[in-house]
């Protein structure tokens, strides 16, 4: 009989200022609660390429960790987190396929090959069929401040923070997106990419534009730690952080309107006025 494959052992004493998450996952379909976002981001955060270098990585982390982490009372790390790793374990993300004259599709993956809490320890080892996704990054990344993206309370709030951090760089912004893209992004498909039933709600476009899109701009531009660092403009018909492309009565797509304050402060005066940063590159988000 064969000897078992170990896992590659990843343990760490500091969290990362950073989660570096390559392109395709960030513009991946995912269906994640707050707390499943953030013990999902914690492993990103710790990976690295050379994890994966002769093995399966496999991440764990102390119950004081993820208190002083994820800001979660010590005496109720396990009634916290066991339920949070149950449901992880089995949450899949669609990761988006483009053939030649097809349709694009979408192919889904579990996260995770094994995910638990026990004795005081988070373990996690994520799914080998994503390897390419969790490290390559010739398709461009995402570097999400992980100190903000814990204190996010909202899921759409993440999730739209984490997008918007796809493209940081001066003359470079997330391209407009349809709503039905935007639906997949914030994870209300599913995989036949119809809305799912628990999400019937957001059917309505006013509410998901509520919901999913103005509440988390909300969030992001009062919250004490993103507010430092990235600013939403108003568009001419007085919507903060966005504006509707429409036909007729219909949207057809949503563009974000926003600035990162780091970037914003290498400008000259004049460089950096609304006027310019309307006529900014955009980079394709696909």
């Amino acid at each position: 009989m064969s000897k078992k494959k170990e896992n590659y052992l990843v343990v760490s004493d500091n969290l990362p200022k950073h989660i570096k998450k390559g392109h395709q996952l960030v513009f991946s379909r995912q269906d994640l609660t707050a707390r499943e976002a953030d013990m999902f981001a914690l492993m990103i955060a710790h990976m690295t390429s050379h994890d994966w270098k002769n093995k399966t990585p496999q991440y764990q982390f102390s119950a004081q960790q993820l208190s002083d982490w994820l800001k979660i009372d010590s005496k109720h790390i396990g009634s916290n987190l066991s339920p949070v790793a149950n449901r992880l374990a089995s949450r899949k993300i669609g990761i988006k396929q483009e053939f030649e004259h097809k349709d694009t599709e979408f192919d889904y993956k579990p996260l995770f090959k094994h995910i638990a809490y026990k004795n005081g320890t988070l373990t996690m080892v994520p799914n080998d069929m994503l390897k390419s996704e969790y490290i390559a990054y010739n398709q461009g990344f995402a570097l999400i401040n992980t100190y903000n993206f814990f204190n996010i309370k909202k899921e759409y709030s993440k999730r739209l923070y984490e997008i918007l951090s796809r493209f940081k760089d001066s003359g470079t912004q997330v391209q407009p997106l349809t709503i039905q893209e935007l639906k997949g992004l914030f994870g209300l498909l599913n995989e036949a990419g119809k809305l799912k039933k628990e999400k019937s709600s957001f059917n309505k476009t006013s509410v998901f534009m509520q919901r999913c899109i103005r509440d988390s701009i909300d969030e992001l531009a009062n919250h004490p730690s993103t507010q430092e660092e990235i600013r939403f403009l108003t568009s001419e018909k007085g919507e903060l952080g966005y504006e509707l492309q429409k036909q007729g009565n219909a949207i057809i797509s949503i563009r974000f309107l926003y600035e990162w304050i780091n970037q914003r402060s290498k400008k000259t005066e004049d460089a950096d006025s609304p006027a310019l940063l309307e006529a900014s590159t955009t980079i394709d988000s696909e």
